[in-house]
């Protein structure tokens, strides 16, 4: 029996016409007469581009849009709640025609198939206003990787996350962000003020938190990965009760009755079974497998 923490992700699988930075990048910054070697991670997301050629609803609320770029083609997933800007940071649909710019986050696993498909962040349109956007890390100098780029936030910069959460310049540094702005000053670096900021982040819902602690904490017993009862039903909402030899988990009328060291359980006095009995794998810690966490989140019950 084999404890891990360590968070296993999926790499997403790039195809040669697209760009994915990987590694830091680095320049030399002369700072009070001595010179020093400034890193800044490059960013996690990439970025691909190409024209609309057909939207399609696979869902109610979910679509797949295919794409093309001269001589190949992708395709993306999107939901009624994915951030669909224009160039000048404006909401917009999306539409058969238009010229987007999908950036995707590498950690995320891409459906391994041809064409690529991709489940992106965020999409920005290429409209004919005037006004740019690119995909930049910066650090406390506010300053890019490549040391060529130095942003000024002024008090009508608009900085939120994917979710429009209103962020201050702090949550700017060492971030993957867009930046939308007008004008590139001709300097070295270019100097850049940007109406808009959109930090490639958002809080993490219930589920992905639950699911976290999932994949951090857990014991492999004979291939069945277990993991801590309270701590994930609880992050889902639900109530666990302790009574002696196991636990009650509920939510509104759904009820679980879970009994250490018997696979039975049961779902609103429904008998099922689990792959492994649960068991005090640490002290006061009852660890069940990874299926019920799955069952939990599939019940999708509030109370």
């Amino acid at each position: 029996m084999k404890k891990y923490a360590t968070l296993f992700i999926a790499s997403a699988l790039v195809c040669s016409f697209l760009y994915q930075p990987t590694g830091e990048a680095s320049a030399f910054e002369i700072e009070n007469g001595a010179i020093e070697e400034a890193k800044i991670q490059a960013p996690n997301f990439f970025e691909v581009t190409g024209e609309i050629q057909s939207i399609t609803e696979q869902t109610k609320g979910n679509y797949f849009a295919t794409v093309k770029e001269g001589e190949e083609e992708f395709g993306f997933y999107f939901q009624e709640n994915t951030l669909i800007l224009n160039n000048v940071g404006k909401k917009v649909e999306l539409t058969e025609g238009v010229v987007i710019t999908a950036f995707i986050d590498a950690k995320n696993s891409m459906i391994m198939i041809y064409p690529p498909r991709y489940t992106p962040e965020v999409v920005i349109v290429q409209t004919e206003n005037s006004g740019s956007v690119e995909l930049q890390r910066f650090d406390k100098q506010l300053l890019n990787g490549k040391r060529d780029i130095k942003i000024h936030v002024s008090d009508e910069t608009f900085i939120h996350d994917l979710l429009g959460k209103p962020l201050t310049n702090a949550d700017i540094i060492e971030k993957d962000v867009l930046i939308f702005y007008d004008l590139k000053l001709e300097s070295y670096p270019a100097q850049i003020t940007p109406f808009k900021i959109v930090v490639l982040e958002k809080e993490p819902s219930n589920r992905e938190k639950a699911i976290t602690i999932a994949n951090q904490d857990y014991y492999d017993v004979n291939g069945v990965k277990m993991i801590p009862l309270r701590l994930v039903a609880e992050q889902l909402g639900f109530k666990v009760e302790s009574t002696g030899r196991g636990a009650i988990v509920s939510k509104g009328k759904v009820s679980f009755t879970i009994t250490r060291g018997t696979k039975r359980y049961t779902y609103n006095k429904a008998l099922r079974y689990f792959q492994m009995e649960p068991s005090l794998l640490e002290k006061s810690k009852t660890y069940v497998p990874y299926e019920f966490l799955e069952e939990l989140i599939d019940l999708e019950v509030t109370e």
